[in-house]
This record gives C-alpha cells, structure tokens and sequence, in this order.
C-alpha cells in the first residue's frame, strides 16, 4: 500500500511540474473580439464586412485629409453606406477642411459641418499630418496644430466628447538619411519619394518642432481625448512615447503602420512598455480598400496583415519580416492585455463605439 501510495504521488508531483514548466495556450484569435481602430474603408462592397465577420473584427473607418470638403464628403459617403447596412460592424471618423482657414467665418462654418457630421453618425475627428507640414498662413509659415484659431473647435469636439484622431508629423526616419534609417519600408519608400523625405528639406519643420507643437496642443486641451496615429509619431522610441502618456492623461496611441518599430527595438523593453501602458495603447493597421482595388487580393491581404500582427502579440515565435532586418521574438502578451489592445481600448477612447 505504501508503495503504490508514494509511486502515485510521485507521478501527481510529476506532472504538475511538467504542466508548470509548459507555455500557456495562446489565446485563439478567432474567439477573441477585435476592432481594427485605424483603416480605411472607401467601398461600398458587402465583402469587406463579411470578412471582418470571419475574423470576429469590427472596423473604425477613419477619415482622412484636409484639403477639401469635398474629398472628405467622398470618404463619408462609403463610411456611412457601410454604417446603415452593418450599424454594429463598423464606426466612422470624420475630418474637417482647410479651405478658407483664417477668414472670419471659419470657425463657425467648421463646428456647423461637425455637429451635421456627429448627427450623422461620425464618432471622432481626424487631423493628418497636412497640418503642419503643407498647409500655410497668409505669411508663408506652416500651420500648426496648436495654432489659436484651431482651439474652438477643439474645445467643440471635448463638448461633444468625441475623440481627436491625430496623425500629426511622420516617423523620425523622414528626417534621417536613408542609410540611417532603421526599417526597409521606409527606406525604399523615400528614396522613391525624395520630394516627401524631409532630410533632404531643411525649409520644411523638423520633426521635434512638429511633435513639440503638438504636445503644447495636448497642454492646451487636458480634457480632449486624443489618440496619437503610428505611436503619436514617436515609434522610434518607447522611452519617449512613455514620457507624454505620463505627462498627458487624455492622449492613447494606435499602433497603426508602426508595429516593424517595436519589432526594432529591445523586446523585453517593448514588453514591459506593452504591460505598463496597457490602457493606452489601441490595434489599428492603416489597411485601405477602395472600389478600384482588386478585392480579393487586398481582402487576403487584411487576413495575412491580422494574423502576423495577432502572431507578433500573441504569441513568443521567432519571426521574420522584409521590413526589417533581424529575425524577432514575439510578445506573447497577456490574454488581459490582449483584450485591451484589440477591443477594450478602442471603446474606452472612443466611447461612440457601442
């Protein structure tokens, strides 16, 4: 009897270290519920629901650019198509126009077009990165974000408690020489595109002048909910990216287009970074469809996108990509963290998303 009792509990002992000494099951990312908080939707094809369905994901379509209303009114025109067919599928942005900025009239006519956008289903509003490195004053000086005659209409958006969506400035890589650079997107893509690579542009602000005025926007306005697009612009450094969510408790991130920039980094740095700003930090990819693509070959496209991404967060594989140069780690974050990430967040900071 004793024999039996102690080779038995011997076996127990056993196997609970082996369970011990095992991974946990990563989380499967097809039960988890998932919102892409930054793409791009410009079509009206029942397809593009159909496969975020599959993948239990459900879309923020942002809206983008100021150099028209009437370009923006195009891209609301597919956004609230989609809304009316699938209102628990997908949620828009709206954006605001440039034209006639600094006349007198500005100001009012800007908010009237928002209060119509916000009846009209639109639960935050985009600013790219136009402001700042395009659009100009009477005197030939950039425009700001910060700029003064912006501040009512900031505080408009805050009154209705919507969301400032803002992609203000481009990765610190536009302003490096391209063998500097430290992702092979962004190599190939400005020195295909010298006009747009900021390095070879001294007249144009540098890239800590664009992100210093923005911070001082984020000074201005403590009770504005801001979400920084691409890391807010500072995806070169989790250090940096950490010093203005401590400073600014209404500003959050979306990963949008910039997750190669952790992947560059010191992964257990990034981890800890993941962990600590939990709350902060929304999954979004920057996917655009619009009806002259080639649907089935951009529908596989989204699918590939989200199963990498899901693979890099979830799960602590040694992975590769062409847009950079070493072989990574995965994350393998928390299932909590996880949640946040890819659903929690995004309907805490943008509370339109029901």
């Amino acid at each position: 009897m004793k024999t039996k009792f102690w080779s038995k509990y011997f076996m127990v002992f056993a196997m609970s270290l082996t369970l011990a000494g095992c991974s946990p099951k990563p989380v499967d990312f097809y039960s988890l519920s998932k919102i892409d908080a930054h793409s791009h939707i410009y079509t009206k094809n029942p397809l593009v629901m159909e496969l975020a369905k599959k993948n239990n994901f459900k879309w923020l379509s942002v809206t983008t650019e100021s150099r028209s209303q009437e370009y923006i009114d195009e891209q609301l025109d597919f956004a609230i198509y989609q809304k009316e067919n699938y209102p628990n599928s997908i949620w828009f942005t709206t954006a605001f126009s440039m034209e006639d900025f600094g006349k007198p009239n500005w100001i009012s006519k800007t908010i009237a077009r928002l209060q119509k956008d916000f009846d009209n289903g639109a639960i935050a509003v985009k600013v790219w990165k136009d402001i700042g490195m395009v659009f100009k004053d009477e005197h030939g000086k950039f425009i700001m974000i910060d700029d003064p005659t912006f501040d009512p209409v900031l505080d408009f958006i805050a009154s209705q408690g919507k969301t400032l969506v803002a992609h203000i400035g481009e990765p610190k890589n536009c302003w490096l020489p391209v063998d500097s650079m430290t992702v092979n997107n962004d190599k190939k893509y400005f020195s295909s595109h010298p006009e747009y690579h900021m390095y070879l542009h001294s007249e144009y602000p540098s890239h800590q002048e664009i992100i210093m005025h923005r911070d001082n926007m984020l000074r201005k306005h403590p009770t504005l909910k801001v979400v920084g697009c691409h890391l807010g612009s500072l995806e070169w450094s989790v250090d940096e990216l950490a010093k203005r969510l401590d400073a600014y408790p209404n500003f959050a991130v979306d990963v949008a287009a910039r997750i190669c920039h952790f992947q560059v980094q010191d992964r257990e740095k990034v981890r800890d970074f993941i962990i600590k700003y939990q709350d902060r930090i929304i999954y979004g990819t920057d996917n655009e469809i619009s009806e002259s693509d080639d649907l089935k070959k951009r529908l596989d496209e989204f699918h590939n996108i989200w199963l990498n991404h899901w693979e890099y967060f979830a799960t602590d594989a040694i992975m590769t990509s062409p847009i950079v140069d070493n072989e990574f780690k995965g994350l393998a974050l928390p299932e909590t963290v996880l949640r946040k990430i890819y659903f929690e967040n995004a309907v805490k900071w943008y509370p339109g998303i029901k």
